[in-house]
């Protein structure tokens, strides 16, 4: 079978890493797999892809246009790779992807799997989440990465959409040697979804005599100002920004407490990767994910959303208390088999079965509760 998977680009981030992952395992399995993208980095793809998987960039250099016409442009790229390559099967993966590919799939007769990768309510402009709405009942096949961003599908849709989240594995990784002072670390795209702002914020608001730093890892438009922020609240030598790192087992290995400070979600692989690997985590109850993975006391401490104070409170008590935060993470078996590549992956052959027509595709389990179950 032939597969074409598209995607907004090839860089770092949740959904591209996803969509490595389900091309390497449909490529293991047989299929002819070939993954599109608008944009490239200039040092080639974040993740290495199967060297029997075909890349395809479909931004081409163009003459200078108005920058309304760069996603008709795109949803025309789309269309030609379509209608060059013939695939049995799309699969898309983000909002506008999704808005762009289910019109240029149209009267094609090419069932497409669309999965929403972020948080589109709390995401601008506002188009492309009624525009998603509005094209998504073409889709063969939905898949929504928890249960609460389901629920945000127009109640049809959110009927038929296979709850599939991101597989996280256990994170191999060396401890942090002892320390006298507790080490937070957080991890994200520094802009203003992943709320680094609010978490300089409660870190700033900790007793003057708790002993504790925090590492923030990533890259971001919002570096110069989150450093101002760091000199304005007088952290400097305590907080920093520590760039990217490479892989998960470098900021697992980094610190003693992960920190999720978003304003909002579409999954947060950070939390997946604290809760499966075992490090305490503190996280603020945003929409969607944290709470279908964190169960409070448990893996992990959960704040309601936005709350500083409470966020401060939270670090205070994980900072004091050791055992505590060896207790949390003890736990880390109870979203380790939950998110286990296997099970995810064959979610995602069950879905892209159902989506093909085959009836041979078992039902779908359906979950006990609101934790990622399935």
């Amino acid at each position: 079978m032939k597969i074409l998977m598209i995607q907004g680009g090839f860089g770092a981030g949740g959904a591209e890493k996803m969509m490595c992952s389900l091309a390497a395992h449909r490529t293991e399995l047989g299929d002819d797999v070939h993954v599109a993208a608008m944009t490239m980095p200039a040092a080639g793809s974040f993740f290495d892809y199967p060297a029997q998987v075909h890349l395809h960039v479909l931004d081409r250099p163009a003459p200078r246009l108005p920058a309304s016409f760069l996603q008709p442009r795109r949803g025309l790229a789309v269309r030609r790779l379509i209608a060059e390559l013939r695939p049995d099967l799309i699969v898309s993966f983000l909002t506008k992807v999704n808005c762009l590919t289910l019109l240029a799939a149209t009267g094609t007769g090419i069932p497409v799997i669309v999965s929403e990768r972020n948080n589109p309510s709390a995401q601008s402009p506002r188009f492309w989440r009624r525009a998603q709405n509005t094209l998504i009942p073409r889709a063969a096949g939905i898949a929504m990465q928890t249960h609460a961003a389901a629920m945000d599908l127009p109640p049809a849709q959110a009927a038929r959409a296979h709850v599939v989240p991101n597989h996280c594995d256990p994170v191999p990784f060396t401890p942090a040697p002892p320390a006298d002072h507790c080490r937070f670390v957080a991890v994200g795209r520094l802009d203003a979804q992943k709320g680094f702002d609010l978490l300089l914020e409660a870190f700033a608001r900790l007793p003057a005599d708790l002993p504790a730093t925090l590492d923030i890892f990533g890259k971001g438009q919002e570096r110069d100002n989150l450093q101002a922020q760091i000199r304005a609240l007088g952290l400097t030598g305590r907080a920093r920004l520590a760039g990217l790192v490479p892989s998960a087992s470098d900021w697992l290995g980094a610190g003693d407490v992960a920190v999720v400070s978003s304003r909002y979600e579409g999954f947060c692989n950070v939390v997946a990767e604290a809760t499966c690997s075992g490090m305490p985590i503190i996280s603020f109850d945003c929409p969607y994910g944290p709470s279908e993975m964190v169960r409070h006391e448990q893996n992990g401490l959960l704040v309601p959303n936005g709350d500083v104070a409470g966020l401060a409170k939270a670090m205070e008590r994980l900072a004091r208390d050791r055992e505590l935060r060896n207790e949390l993470a003890g736990a880390a078996w109870i979203m380790a088999d939950r998110l286990d590549t296997g099970r995810i992956m064959a979610q995602w052959d069950a879905l892209i079965a159902e989506s093909l027509g085959d009836t041979r595709a078992a039902r779908r389990p359906q979950p006990a509760d609101s934790t990622l179950s399935s």
